[in-house]
């Protein structure tokens, strides 16, 4: 109160106010870690390029930025890393593709599809593939379109007007679109699947055209590693990863490495997403996807909007308030249990909290665990 009245008179101190120390001892941390760990670069090839697959996925376009009727996120589509034909699962059906792309670098894959019932969906998948230079690029997109006519004698080719150096192809009777897209040392697929029916071709080549729209401009702003630094790449550029809970061996053998992520490559991890307006209104700088999910903001009010945007809703009927874990300061913690159907023999619980610049969502089906976990992420985020 002595420096309030020596610096007043009204004025105003620029920043931000500085935070009381936590008291940490309280809190229920069970096995979890509290100090940060540290990534370091990558063990081997695979691990290496796998976390160049993560950077690019920063820079792979989502369906719903060219049309946000793509509210709903697929799994089991394939990815989201793609290191060989494995990881593109059913959406290339030729058995070609490690041989055509036999100096695949890292590639990243997605889909996601309109709402409402399945059998009347509309599905956009896109998969951007990184190879060491342009010709590479070329000549796997004209490969890889060859063995779709060769593997299907009834596929027929089509022309993309805005994009006439694409590879495209459709099946007449069949509501779907297939094509390749050579740009620089990239190439990007695209397959729009209208389970409905209904669609048109020209509506087919106008949907893949605004994907492309929004892909290409984005692969100028990547940065490859240069191929004599990739096996030295860091797996955790932005120390994000250090603060966020660390994977089990179990959960790595099944869902793959923790990843590091400065924007759209983390969405493959995250529900409820309908737009993109949250990377800025929550200034997002750095997201850690491990055992649970740590957005870094540029300032207090950022970690403040992260928070109240992945908060449910007070009248939602998907989750309901529980008990949040005791220890942790300012009443910015909030825990909730799911609801839906498919949650009701295997329970769904999560926390989320913000202190600092930092908000974090953690997860558990056990309610002691989960407040377990909850206190050891917000040990890593206060000290």
């Amino acid at each position: 109160m002595l420096a309030a009245a020596v610096g007043g008179c009204g004025s105003v101190v620029p920043g931000e106010a500085v935070r009381a120390e936590p008291n940490l001892a309280d809190l229920d941390v069970g096995n979890y870690p509290t100090e940060p760990l540290e990534y370091g670069t990558a063990a081997d090839e695979d691990a290496a390029r796998y976390r160049e697959a993560q950077r690019l996925g920063d820079f792979v376009a989502l369906p719903l930025e060219a049309d946000p009727a793509y509210v709903t996120r697929l799994m089991g589509m394939g990815g989201p890393v793609v290191l060989d034909r494995r990881d593109m699962q059913s959406l290339v059906i030729n058995d070609t593709f490690d041989e055509v792309a036999g100096e695949l670098v890292a590639g990243w894959v997605h889909t996601w599809s309109t709402g409402g019932e399945v059998d009347t969906s509309q599905q956009m998948s896109i998969a951007v593939l990184m190879f060491p230079d342009a010709a590479t690029a070329e000549s796997v997109a004209t490969g890889l379109e060859h063995d779709d006519f060769t593997f299907n004698t009834d596929n027929r080719p089509v022309q993309l007007s805005k994009y006439p150096h694409s590879k495209a192809h459709w099946r007449p009777g069949i509501t779907s679109l297939g094509s390749w897209t050579s740009h620089d040392r990239y190439v990007t697929y695209i397959k729009y699947n209208d389970l409905s029916g209904r669609a048109e071709l020209p509506e087919m080549v106008q949907r893949t055209e605004a994907l492309l729209d929004i892909q290409l401009p984005l692969l100028d702003e990547f940065e490859p590693t240069p191929a004599e630094q990739l096996n030295d790449v860091e797996l955790d550029p932005d120390n994000i990863l250090a603060l966020t809970l660390p994977k089990s061996e179990t959960l790595i053998a099944t869902t793959g490495p923790a990843g590091a992520f400065r924007g759209r490559g983390a969405l493959f991890a995250l529900s409820g997403i309908e737009n993109l307006d949250f990377f800025e209104k929550g200034q997002v700088s750095a997201i850690g996807l491990a055992e649970s999910v740590v957005m870094r903001s540029d300032s207090a009010e950022g970690a403040e909007a992260l928070l109240n945007n992945f908060k449910p809703k007070t009248d939602s009927t998907e989750s309901t308030p529980i008990e949040v874990p005791e220890g942790i300061d300012g009443g910015q913690v909030h825990c909730y249990s799911r609801k839906l159907e498919e949650y009701e023999t295997r329970p769904s619980n999560f926390c989320l909290f913000r202190t600092g610049h930092f908000f974090a969502q953690v997860e558990g089906s056990q309610i002691q665990d989960l407040h377990q976990k909850t206190s050891a992420q917000y040990a890593l985020l206060a000290r």
